[in-house]
């Protein structure tokens, strides 16, 4: 059978991101979490390909005409919140050219809202973490079986949405095949200018968060199956990691493979001092340069030793606020403190700091708090800053408290590029205000003469970084 996972082109001019999945695109990011159950369905027999039209730059009547051509048995979707109507609408322009030909729909969108994705008899919802469960899916598909007792799947039947039971979730990642990136056509388009490197890629070495942000959109597979198993169990999925010898036999591989750069896409990655310093221990010698996320309180300095004889290059610490009484609201469960001592140490360690202060998260957000954000980016020099106004996600604590409080300015969620986009408004701080403030935040940061001289080497060229510019501005 032949399986081919797509993304279609955007509806608009705006592509969607779908790693981190909160976000429109600003650079390619292989997904990796689309290409990790494709490797288990290769691994299982199946003809697999993937098509990326984006980074082709087909037009829609490009896409239909590879319609037209295509022979493929199944056609998959890994949708997040920003693609969900671009993905239903290739569905439609599937459906007038291969008719009933199986859709199946994976990631945190259809995770969350399976009825908006199974609108048909043969459109399919794979919910929560994607790879056994789309095995077993696929299986029953080619054999034509029942599928009521395949966890974790949605699908219609006799005018019913039936949502299975939930699937427990991965215990062993170690047992799962690397990212099948031998399916992307195009590798050297993928890039993390905050790395410089080329050919570069992503890699996962856990899944999930432990702590409780009432925003938190984590990454797309892990808000998949925080998602699938809130709707189910009630509470957050236990954080599952790889081994660190799994993770270093990886990095081995991708530097045979020729890549020179890796972004760690969990959510969180330091997860103890042990672990992470046998992890930085192994691909130190490989010369591969990286970076990852990490919470402040979890950088010790030999970690962060560690990490910087590494060659990691960049640490993303989200530190949200230096307001402590905002930090306590959105139940970051850190100290303001903390996230400067982390600052600095990363930067002791000739690690690039990258922090994200968000704008709106609480009602105890005002011009003063926001302000105060903007002057201690200043005094800590952070080397990087992203900006953005906090969007309630649907899934999120935040979102509920939005909906409430109709603290929505179109009445519910929208999709909205959240470093130029408010979503919501208080009364005592408005969209326009908060829309203002964020981009006056980001001019002052980014237009600099300090920040432009420091990155335009690492951006590559001044039209990369006017491209940069565009998307913020």
């Amino acid at each position: 059978m032949k399986i081919t996972f797509l993304v279609p082109p955007p509806i608009n001019a705006k592509i969607p991101e779908r790693v981190a999945g909160c976000a429109y695109l600003l650079y390619y990011v292989p997904n990796i979490f689309l290409l990790s159950a494709a490797a288990v369905l290769e691994k299982a027999g199946f003809e697999v390909k993937y098509i990326e039209t984006t980074i082709k730059k087909w037009d829609r009547g490009h896409f239909l005409s590879f319609l037209r051509e295509d022979l493929s048995d199944v056609y998959c979707f890994y949708s997040v919140n920003l693609s969900q109507n671009t993905d239903l609408q290739a569905l439609k322009d599937i459906r007038e050219i291969r008719g009933d030909v199986p859709i199946i729909f994976f990631g945190p969108a259809p995770s969350d809202r399976p009825a908006e994705f199974v609108v048909d008899d043969y459109a399919y919802v794979v919910r929560g973490e994607p790879e056994y469960t789309m095995l077993e899916l696929t299986k029953a598909l080619e054999k034509n079986s029942a599928l009521y007792g395949i966890k974790s799947v949605s699908f219609r039947k006799n005018g019913s949405i039936l949502n299975n039971a939930n699937r427990e979730p991965i215990e062993d990642l170690d047992a799962l095949p690397f990212p099948a990136r031998h399916l992307l056509e195009e590798r050297d388009v993928y890039y993390n200018p905050k790395l410089g490197k080329r050919p570069f890629t992503a890699v996962c070495t856990s899944r999930g968060c432990s702590y409780r942000c009432i925003y938190c959109v984590p990454s797309s597979l892990s808000f998949s199956r925080e998602l699938e198993y809130k709707h189910h169990v009630g509470k957050k999925p236990p954080v599952r990691k790889r081994s660190p010898e799994n993770i270093i036999e990886e990095f081995k591989l991708l530097k045979s493979q020729g890549y020179n750069a890796v972004n760690v896409q969990d959510d969180q990655f330091v997860w103890g001092e042990e672990r992470t310093i046998k992890i930085c221990e192994g691909i130190r010698d490989l010369d591969m340069v990286w970076g990852c996320s990490a919470r402040s309180d979890h950088l010790t300095e030999p970690v962060v030793k560690a990490m910087a004889a590494a060659h990691c290059k960049f640490i993303d610490l989200g530190v949200e606020s230096f307001n402590q009484e905002i930090l306590d609201y959105v139940k970051k469960d850190i100290e303001v403190k903390k996230n400067e001592e982390a600052i600095n140490l990363v930067k002791k360690y000739g690690i690039s700091a990258k922090i994200n202060i968000m704008f709106g998260a609480s009602p105890l957000e005002t011009m003063a708090t926001i302000q105060k954000n903007r002057e201690e980016v200043k005094r800590l020099k952070v080397d990087q800053v992203m900006y953005n106004i906090a969007n309630p996600f649907p899934g999120t604590e935040f979102y509920k408290i939005a909906k409430e409080s109709k603290l929505f300015v179109y009445g519910d969620y929208k999709p909205v590029n959240v470093a130029k986009e408010a979503n919501i408004a208080y009364p005592h701080l408005g969209k326009t205000e908060l829309e203002n403030a964020v981009r006056r935040a980001n001019f002052e940061f980014f237009l600099t003469p300090r920040f432009i001289l420091k990155n335009i080497r690492r951006l590559g060229s001044l039209d990369s970084m006017k491209a940069m510019f565009r998307k913020l501005f």
